[in-house]
């Protein structure tokens, strides 16, 4: 499995409500209907505030909401490298790349885009100790 995030951020002139409007009506839409047969997973996960700047577990160590500097957090999930390679050759493509960068220039603030391209390590839901810290003989972990 491989995952690519993008940390996207609007452009000065747009709220970030106006931002997801146009990105869910038509950016997300254009990355469907011509990649969309490559994803696994495409989420979109909208915010403008984070919680930060302390110890969470400390009362009163500056630990609270603050203004975020991007408005998405974009989340490609897919079979393989070879799956995001094929994305961006069709992207990359002369009908279809005039498309995105349009779109893109209406709303992205292009020095602001952050890529994170990820090898997954999917462990699932469902606990298993053999391995870890917790596979000793009575249980409790050892970091030993």
């Amino acid at each position: 499995m491989y995952r690519i995030m993008f940390l996207l951020k609007r452009k000065p002139h747009m709220t970030h409500e106006q931002f997801r409007a146009h990105f869910e009506r038509s950016h997300a839409p254009m990355a469907l209907k011509f990649c969309g047969h490559l994803f696994s997973q495409y989420q979109r996960h909208y915010a403008d505030t984070v919680w930060c700047g302390g110890d969470s577990r400390k009362p009163d160590s500056g630990f609270g909401p603050t203004p975020w500097n991007w408005d998405l957090l974009s989340v490609w999930t897919l079979p393989s490298e070879a799956h995001y390679h094929e994305v961006i050759r069709i992207m990359e493509s002369p009908g279809i790349k005039p498309l995105f960068e349009a779109d893109e220039d209406r709303i992205i603030d292009r020095e602001a885009t952050v890529m994170i391209p990820c090898n997954v390590a999917d462990t699932g839901t469902n606990f298993a100790a053999t391995g870890t810290v917790f596979d000793t003989p009575t249980g409790i972990p050892s970091w030993n």
